[in-house]
């Protein structure tokens, strides 16, 4: 019997995949990628979703890893609306909706890369029509040289998806008792944990070692679930 072995020429038999950055952390970090994408639905895989990939890489030697996240686009009338949530005592309080979620999170980006880019969006912001429009100008302002090179802090928290803790990005604002916005860095040099994430920190690294996979949730209505008992530092 003849055995082809042609392949090895061009084969790697070596993993190139790089370590995943874990939950509930501060990092040094550098923007990678920020970059418009879709997504295919988990539950529904006809359904296409139009996501913005970001990915951001550890600069120290000590934390090696990387961080990528697909932040969903708004589409409909129900992501401009803003939710409400019942907490485990059965009390209810207003959440942001996920354009206002989105906007925060991609001009955070924006505001702590580039200041003078998220400047002149600010300033811009009457003559921008449309989504497409919004997007494009983050991505051009993470996109210059000084933002790609700039190193900062990135903070992560955890995700519960079917049993395994996966590191995503903190809510980018709260609203108060007023029905005011507010805005939490998750990004930059004024980054804390809450009462409530200090918690769970301690869960997740007291937790017996569980294996991760390479991907993180990428079901629409999963990765924007909120509990409200996570937020109570944030609204209280």
């Amino acid at each position: 019997m003849d055995f082809n072995f042609s392949n090895l020429a061009n084969t790697s038999f070596t993993s190139t995949a790089a370590q995943r950055l874990k939950p509930y952390d501060i990092y040094k970090v550098k923007l990678t990628k920020l970059e418009k994408s879709e997504l295919k639905g988990s539950k529904d895989p006809d359904k296409v979703y139009p996501v913005i990939a970001v990915e951001f890489t550890s600069v120290d030697e000590n934390t090696p890893g990387v961080f990528s996240e697909n932040i969903f686009i708004p589409t409909t009338q129900e992501d401009m609306t803003r939710r409400t949530l019942t907490n485990k005592e059965g009390h209810d309080s207003v959440m942001p909706s996920r354009f206002e979620e989105f906007q925060y999170t991609l001009m955070q980006i924006a505001e702590v890369l580039n200041p003078e880019g998220a400047k002149k969006i600010k300033e811009n912001s009457t003559k921008i029509k449309t989504m497409e429009k919004f997007i494009d100008l983050i991505i051009k302002a993470a996109s210059t040289p000084s933002a790609k090179n700039k190193v900062t802090n990135l903070k992560l928290v955890g995700r519960n998806n079917n049993g395994t803790i996966y590191a995503s990005l903190p809510r980018a604002c709260g609203l108060n008792r007023n029905g005011e916005i507010f805005a939490t860095n998750f990004l930059g040099d004024n980054l804390y944990f809450s009462n409530y994430e200090i918690t769970q920190q301690k869960k997740y690294r007291s937790a017996a070692p569980t294996p991760m996979n390479d991907s993180t949730p990428d079901d629409k209505d999963s990765a924007n679930d909120f509990n409200l008992d996570d937020i109570a530092d944030d609204i209280l």
